[in-house]
């Protein structure tokens, strides 16, 4: 007997380490820390930090055009028929080594170019960054959603089912009739597949949130958060002066960097080349056994002006036309823009307040729901209501909570996409 107590005792002490254990692999999210796991493992902020290092790299080296070109050389030269040529050797040997640099006005425009080029890049890095952000931030609000969800689908299940065995008792002691019971024996399946239901669907969005956060998709993860804060907010509301829309600044540093790859194109077309070049040549005959070397090389400066690029059809004035366009593109996509974006925050401004009108509702909708049910179900309990006015009752309450958890999420999605729109930290309005 004692053997056996043992036994049970270490069974029971099994069970609880591994439940311990269980608890302990949880990674628990808040949304801040899930923000910050996307940050360090998103694979688009890495691929966009790959380009960021580029145009990094080649606004450090813009100036490579300039770079001079060097060479060295040397070779030995056997005469097939000197008496022909009229020459006194039979072999001759040399050296190389030369030294040229070209430049061109276009230069200083394209490194000014290659900076714009970059500093576009850190401001399309500091975006991608943003989109994922606000990606994270809403799947985080859409899984608190769910979970809610579930919550409450479990509690109307177990409802069904507490009313149902009641049922069952009351029909085996002859109170009611055999209906009565099938009815709420329906009502109570009926429920099981729409739960199953939103918790895959709960499972398959947490399995995409864990790859937005770079993590492995086995790994249990447990979300600290709530919608409820949702509920109490104050008015929202945001001033000029907080209003800097990424997109729009991308933009006008596009258009930067647009204008000044077209006087770049200019300068590469009409502009001069200056040239500079030196080479050192020796050069030595067995006429007097290779003891006699003269440099042969040469000094030059030059400058050239291509006149091909005057002509209309040339590829020169294609190029410069196509830059020409570009520089018109991103003007229109800016104007274009800059109403996007002030159409965006205002549609946001009147979501955020039609959001807060009907959580309002929402809420005293739960209250009168909440009471329509305890009176019925008090009444069902006496024998003064049926089973369906009471099942009406119950899914009444269900409908007015999932309502009121439905609008506290399009509320922190809508907030989300007003800070989102005029460039202000997320976080920034529900903490006010």
């Amino acid at each position: 007997m004692k053997q056996n107590n043992v036994i049970k005792l270490f069974a029971v002490l099994t069970v609880c380490f591994f439940c311990m254990a269980a608890v302990s692999a949880q990674t628990v999210f808040t949304i801040d820390s899930a923000v910050k796991a996307a940050f360090e493992n998103n694979i688009n902020i890495e691929r966009s930090a790959l380009t960021l290092q580029g145009l990094e790299r080649a606004k450090k080296h813009a100036w490579n055009s300039m770079s001079p070109s060097v060479s060295i050389g040397a070779g030995l030269q056997r005469i097939n028929d000197k008496a022909s040529q009229g020459l006194s050797y039979d072999y001759s040997a040399y050296g190389q080594a030369s030294i040229g640099i070209n430049f061109s006005p276009a230069l200083l425009a394209a490194i000014k170019t290659a900076d714009l080029q970059y500093e576009s890049g850190e401001l399309a890095f500091d975006e991608a960054v943003r989109s994922i952000e606000l990606a994270v931030r809403q799947a985080f609000y859409g899984l608190l959603y769910e979970q809610a969800y579930i919550e409450q689908h479990e509690r109307s299940l177990e409802t069904a089912r507490q009313q149902y065995e009641q049922n069952y008792r009351q029909y085996k002691a002859g109170r009611i009739s055999e209906i009565d019971v099938l009815s709420a024996q329906v009502n109570y399946e009926q429920r099981k597949p729409v739960l199953e239901s939103a918790r895959v669907s709960y499972m398959n969005d947490m399995d995409t949130f864990k790859i937005l956060l770079g993590i492995d998709v086995r790994e249990d993860i447990v979300l600290d958060g709530s919608l409820d804060n949702l509920l109490s907010l104050e008015d929202i509301s945001i001033n000029s002066s907080q209003v800097n829309p990424p997109s729009v600044t991308l933009l006008e540093k596009q258009l930067e960097t647009a204008e000044s790859t077209l006087s770049a194109t200019k300068l590469y077309s009409y502009g001069p080349t200056f040239t500079l070049s030196w080479g050192y040549q020796p050069f030595a005959t067995d006429r007097d056994n290779f003891k006699e070397w003269n440099d042969v090389g040469s000094l030059s400066i030059g400058v050239s002006l291509p006149i091909d690029s005057w002509f209309p059809w040339s590829p020169a004035a294609d190029n410069i036309a196509s830059a020409k366009d570009t520089v018109t593109d991103l003007q229109l996509q800016l104007e274009n823009e800059k109403q996007v974006v002030g159409n965006n925050i205002t549609s946001y401004l009147r979501q955020i307040k039609q959001s807060r009108s009907s959580i309002e509702s929402c809420q005293a909708n739960v209250e009168l729901a909440q009471k329509s049910y305890e009176l019925a179900l008090e009444a069902y309990n006496r024998g003064a209501r049926d089973l369906l006015s009471l099942q009406d009752a119950s899914d009444k309450l269900f409908e007015a909570e999932v309502s009121l958890l439905s609008e506290a999420y399009n509320l922190g999605v809508a907030i989300l996409n007003l800070e989102n729109s005029a460039g202000i930290p997320f976080g920034t309005l529900t903490a006010q």
